[in-house]
């Protein structure tokens, strides 16, 4: 166990260093302070409350006694202390919860800048490592200090206990340290249960983009009562590993005050303790059951929470060694495109997408690559493209001027010579821009067409979109043309249309396709998957 600990610390302290927010010690620092600030005001305020309704003291010690004696007897006094007590809870808890807003940010633009550099992430898992991954991370410090902040309470609460009675304290002493077992129990199967659901979690995220990708062929083919029947099992199995996670931690963060009125249920039976415990006993006894709970609940979502921490660890430091020279742009090699001997998977994947893969793209060629589905079509286009670095071998592409057409075109909202010209490093003059929309027969719904006319993914056709990004390519003068279903929304006289005007650039086209009769095309690259095996086929 404390090896495990020591392990989680060392993690922790190295995710830490990635989200480069300063002063994270200080305002943790600074939350244990002012929260045991409160515990002080607490114990003053209980007490006093108790010497007012009892009028008397029940102390021996001079400094106590005109201390007690001075805030019972002043009208202004112990509201105030209230109401700063009030105010050191909202500073520390804004504190904390701005820490950890903070946190979260810095970690989420860092794994945004780790999808495009690791190589080997898939969009799924860099969606969820965005989204959910560095959001659960963030939650990290807010349960650390609420862990940090009860252990301090208690120490508190617990000298003042002593000091009052130690005699009845030692039999909550007792309680306490036999609640230490089934704690331990609680805080293992919530942990166990934390790390299903991070794995249903990415389940779920992968089967939405699944469908979100693939919803024009679901709804033609209709197959949606099979593909929601996936969905609504894969949502159930998360839902019931959440639910077995919050039931532990629910039960652990309990347990201790339902010990404490248990106990004194008990113990009020019997006269003799009766007369013997004190109003500010009873009541600062609750409150120590209240931070032992506390203290439970902050502990099991540190541990919670540390699931997340060792997944972005792993991300970080166990994931395959990316060699960014393993691509490279050679503008004196002889073909488009050559894959050389390369080996590439998936983060989290045991096993190659390609193994040993070699591959070369004609220079001028239109090539396709078919496949069935998850045969790694993509994926090659992927490669080609530098998104993805191989493990081992190594990408290699004549040129930088690479253009993408994908099933889901980027349109940004702006105007149509903004989304034309986006990522483009080089000057078009006006009339050629006039001059493609015009071969492209690109109209929006808007009769008065100008190169100022705003548009968005909403106010165009997917048809529409995927001409804007053809155009694109060809005003930044693309050399190396990547194709992936870029097609699937162009009707007959579009996509000659199109084609037409790509023959006359005599650029390398590689194209990703499941309709390989709808083109003209040089070579066919075809992609068998056999037992997870794939072998390549040039035609």
């Amino acid at each position: 166990m404390f090896k495990k600990l020591i392990d989680l610390y060392r993690k922790t302290i190295y995710v830490s260093r990635l989200t480069s927010v300063g002063n994270k010690k200080l305002r943790i620092f600074l939350s244990v302070i002012l929260s045991n600030a409160a515990v002080g005001l607490d114990i003053l305020i209980i007490v006093t409350f108790s010497t007012l309704l009892t009028e008397e003291i029940a102390y021996s010690n001079e400094a106590i006694v005109n201390l007690i004696s001075y805030l019972s007897e002043s009208l202004l006094i112990l509201p105030a202390l209230v109401v700063l007590r009030f105010l050191f809870l909202l500073i520390e808890k804004l504190n904390i919860e701005t820490l950890s807003l903070e946190v979260a940010e810095k970690l989420r633009f860092y794994v945004m800048k780790e999808t495009f550099t690791k190589g080997n992430l898939s969009t799924s898992d860099a969606y969820y490592y965005i989204t959910q991954v560095s959001v659960h991370i963030s939650s990290f410090y807010r349960s650390f200090a609420t862990f940090l902040n009860s252990c301090l309470q208690i120490i508190g609460y617990s000298l003042f206990l002593i000091y009052t009675d130690i005699n009845i304290f030692s039999i909550f002493f007792i309680g306490a340290m036999i609640l230490v077992i089934p704690t331990r129990f609680l805080i293992k199967r919530g942990k166990h249960y934390q790390h299903v659901s991070f794995v249903e979690a990415k389940n779920v995220n992968s089967y939405i983009q699944r469908i979100i990708d693939n919803v024009f062929l679901i709804k033609i083919l209709k197959t949606m009562k099979k593909e929601f029947g996936n969905f609504g099992n894969l949502l159930k199995n998360y839902t019931s590993s959440q639910t077995s996670n919050v039931t532990y931690g629910a039960l652990n963060s309990i347990l201790p005050t339902f010990a404490t009125l248990f106990i004194l249920s008990f113990l009020f039976t019997t006269s003799t303790f009766v007369k013997t415990i004190s109003i500010e006993f009873i009541g600062v006894l609750l409150r120590l059951f209240q931070s032992l709970s506390a203290f439970n609940n902050g502990l099991n979502l540190v541990i919670n929470s540390s699931v997340h921490v060792e997944e972005l660890y792993k991300l970080n430091k166990q994931s395959p060694e990316i060699q960014l020279n393993n691509y490279v742009i050679n503008n004196n090699l002889e073909h488009a495109v050559k894959i050389d001997k390369v080996n590439f998977r998936y983060f989290n994947s045991d096993e190659n997408l390609f193994t040993d893969l070699n591959i070369s793209f004609e220079k001028g060629a239109h090539t396709i690559i078919t496949g069935p589905n998850g045969s790694g079509k993509s994926t090659i286009l992927g490669l080609i493209s530098g998104l993805y670095i191989p493990q081992t071998g190594k990408v290699s592409i004549s040129s930088n001027k690479v253009g993408y057409i994908g099933v889901t075109p980027l349109i940004i909202e702006g105007t149509i010579k903004d989304n034309l010209l986006y990522g483009n490093d080089i000057e078009v003059d006006d009339k050629d821009i006039l001059s493609i929309l015009d071969k492209f027969s690109f109209s929006p719904e808007s009769k008065n067409l100008s190169l100022d006319t705003i548009i968005s993914n909403t106010s165009l056709s997917s048809g529409q979109m995927q001409k804007v990004s053809f155009m694109r390519s060809l005003l930044n003068n693309s050399e190396i043309l990547l194709l992936d279903e870029a097609t699937s929304n162009l009707d007959e006289n579009s996509k000659k249309l199109i084609f037409d005007i790509l023959s006359d650039k005599e650029i390398t086209i590689i194209n990703s396709t499941h309709t390989k009769d709808d083109f003209v095309y040089n070579y066919e690259l075809r992609i068998s998957v056999d037992d997870n095996n794939r072998k390549i086929t040039i035609y």
